[in-house]
């Protein structure tokens, strides 16, 4: 199987931290208080990786962009928004703005990390690029959606990610797989299994052997809500 990625930063704790933030709640399937202003244009910083893995990168993270307001310049030096690195085990971002807080991101540290992209094939890399970036501008992922309503096996989803390639702790997979976002701090849609935030995890792993389609490009709910935020 693949890695699966975190849209909790590794090694924070960001329930947490959303629990003292009064007012900060998730809408649809995005972070509200942690989306970028609309009609802002985000720097991109690669920190390695060849030129040609970079442009297939932003190739794809820019369909994040059409029909909306926001836009995504690559940089070569100076501060940027978001920072992608290709070193290091499994994919993460940070979730919108949240990239900008210097306790979790220090300056020059990577907000961003496709792990997984180097060497794979050109469609994967894509499906790599478009699911971070929808984390870079503020999307959790659809299985954390209070909507959701997926009835784990909890046991079996344990004993498959406790071994290669995540490696995760028990808490580890409560954190990124088991747990929802509270819907007292959310305003949802109804749960979309075609979304790219979604992962298609195997029917072993839930326990009315739910299906879960390997998703891609960006559904039309995926498109709707951006251009709904950033408009």
């Amino acid at each position: 199987m693949s890695f699966i990625c975190v849209d909790r930063v590794p090694g924070v704790a960001l329930q947490d931290r959303l629990d003292r933030r009064a007012g900060h709640a998730e809408e649809a399937a995005g972070l509200s208080g942690h989306f970028w202003t609309a009609g802002g244009d985000l720097r991109v910083r690669f920190l390695d990786g060849p030129r040609d893995l970079r442009e297939r990168v932003m190739a794809a993270a820019a369909d994040w962009t059409a029909g909306t307001a926001l836009s995504f310049t690559v940089v070569t030096s100076g501060g940027a928004d978001i920072r992608v690195t290709f070193a290091g085990a499994g994919n993460w971002s940070a979730l919108g703005t949240l990239s900008r807080e210097t306790e979790m991101f220090p300056a020059g540290a990577p907000t961003m990390c496709l792990g997984e992209a180097p060497g794979a094939a050109p469609a994967r890399i894509a499906q790599l690029a478009r699911h971070e970036f929808g984390h870079a501008i503020g999307l959790i992922h659809e299985h954390s959606s209070p909507s959701a309503g997926i009835r784990w096996n909890r046991p079996h989803v344990l004993a498959a990610l406790a071994g290669p390639p995540n490696f995760w702790t028990p808490q580890e997979v409560a954190d990124n797989v088991f747990a929802r976002y509270r819907s007292e701090q959310t305003q949802f849609t109804a749960f979309d299994p075609d979304s790219v935030m979604l992962y298609a995890f195997p029917p072993s792993w839930t326990l009315d052997a739910m299906t879960f389609p390997e998703n891609i490009e960006l559904s039309a709910q995926d498109r709707a809500f951006v251009r709904g935020i950033y408009r």
